[in-house]
């Protein structure tokens, strides 16, 4: 029976672990891609998250972001809508939600509001865009600029 408890709690350290190195992979990329384009801001994993429930893992300017890893979703490389809520939910009335997600053996992917994809004017947590994470990045500082000009929809 020991034996058993010892394999369930090995397996939920090693799914936070897996976590946070994917945090850790995120701030990276994002790191890089900001030198990159000559901006001194950097983002930071948020450590307040373990302590406090309803956050993000990672903060950024007027951005919430939530990161997921996970084994697989079949041969889907669709995000849970569970996710997505909890990426609205921690960004409050006052951020931007984006969810950036791995499946084992895929690419990152990014879930962002349309509106930081186009033409749109007023925020819409309804209205998704989903691509590569390497779509955000070559477009980061228009995003940046974009969101700079946020203002939250009306409950």
């Amino acid at each position: 029976m020991a034996g058993i408890v010892g394999v369930t709690r090995f397996n939920m350290v090693n799914s936070r672990n897996k976590g946070a190195a994917f945090e850790r992979l995120i701030v990276n990329k994002l790191n890089a891609v900001l030198e990159e384009k000559g901006l001194e801001e950097r983002v930071k994993r948020n450590l307040d998250q373990y302590q406090t429930k309803g956050m993000a893992d990672i903060y950024f300017r007027n951005f919430a972001i939530e990161c997921k890893r996970y084994k697989n979703n079949g041969k889907q490389n669709i995000y849970k809508n569970e996710w997505w809520q909890q990426a609205v939910d921690s960004a409050g009335d006052n951020l931007i939600p984006i969810l950036i997600y791995k499946f084992d053996r895929r690419s990152i992917m990014c879930v962002v509001p349309l509106f930081l994809m186009n033409n749109f004017d007023k925020a819409n947590w309804d209205c998704t865009y989903m691509c590569p994470l390497s779509d955000i990045c070559e477009r980061l500082d228009e995003i940046i600029q974009k969101a700079d000009g946020f203002k939250q929809l009306p409950a």
